[in-house]
């Protein structure tokens, strides 16, 4: 059993409520368009982080996901090696200050959202 939601480092309504209960409950959860349809790859504080580290601006987003143990992503792509280094990205180690800047870009909810759909 795995339930699937719109999540990415844009729509983090899940947090608040529904992925705690969900963790708490031992479901899995599988994050629908994890990069947010290339739109994260172009955001100043996902690019950087990637330079820091080498990886690219796609791998950053899917690394802050994955970076859970009770969530997977299904990146799309249409190339092989986007498709290598997308699954790269679940090697990929974010440090605190890292994650911290990504929470400043990207604040976490402050309280329930409505699940977004696109």
């Amino acid at each position: 059993m795995t339930n699937q939601i719109l999540y990415n480092l844009t729509r983090r309504g899940p947090e608040h409520d529904l992925l705690p209960w969900l963790r708490e409950h031992r479901i899995p959860v599988m994050a629908h368009s994890p990069i947010e349809q290339g739109r994260l790859l172009g955001h100043a504080q996902v690019a950087e982080g990637a330079a820091r580290h080498g990886p690219t601006p796609a791998q950053v987003a899917l690394a802050w996901l994955l970076r859970q143990e009770t969530v997977a992503a299904i990146p799309r792509s249409s190339r092989p090696e986007h498709t290598r280094e997308n699954a790269e990205a679940r090697d990929l180690q974010l440090t605190e200050e890292d994650v911290a800047e990504l929470d400043t870009a990207f604040p976490p909810p402050s309280g329930p959202q409505p699940l977004e759909m696109l």
